[in-house]
């Protein structure tokens, strides 16, 4: 079923926040920085979990807000960037959302192979494996662990908790022992 175009301000409204999430995951699509639209030819790509990201519109001209992407919520055409927070008045801190038309993409997160995908795809120039994967762990970037690497990490951390339960069995029985003799000494 094909949606009808209309100059009605009120359905056009009515079909962008009751659009299904397939619809919705279109309308996060964000613009790239010239650097990466000279690179990946793209010019708009969904934003990620990871991207890198400046807001360019509505925010305090003295103020310029750059960050990682930490949540995209399509369900409330919002995004969540890391450093980009206010304080409640009870003094918590929350996250502010921004939406995906106020931001463009400085670094992207390439660790998806499906992202890698689309960049071919939508890519108006040929591109290797090889360009697409230069770019898969930046610096910036917490590099993913493998399965292999979990594993380790927590066969590590297991064994550093037995360690330190050892080291407070030991330090416990060490105070009861001088305190039994304390005891003794006095009587």
């Amino acid at each position: 079923m094909k949606a009808t175009k209309t100059k009605q301000p009120r359905k056009q409204r009515k079909r962008y926040f009751k659009a299904p999430l397939h619809i919705r995951n279109r309308h996060m699509t964000v613009l790239l920085s010239r650097e990466l639209r000279d690179k990946y030819a793209v010019r708009r790509l969904p934003v990620h979990k990871g991207d890198k990201v400046i807001v360019f519109k509505n925010k305090p001209e003295d103020q310029e807000i750059k960050g990682r992407v930490l949540r995209v919520l399509p369900q409330r055409y919002s995004v969540h960037i890391e450093g980009h927070s206010k304080e409640k008045a009870d003094g918590t801190i929350v996250s502010f959302p921004v939406h995906p038309s106020n931001l463009i993409i400085t670094a992207l997160n390439l660790r998806d192979k499906k992202r890698r995908e689309i960049i071919q795809r939508r890519s108006r120039k040929e591109l290797t494996e090889e360009e697409l994967t230069e770019d898969l762990f930046d610096d910036d970037l917490d590099e993913p662990l493998e399965d292999e690497d979990l594993d380790k990490e927590s066969d590590d951390t297991e064994e550093d908790v037995f360690e330190e339960f050892e080291s407070l069995d030991d330090a416990e029985s060490s105070e009861e022992e001088s305190s039994e003799v304390e005891e003794e000494e006095s009587e």
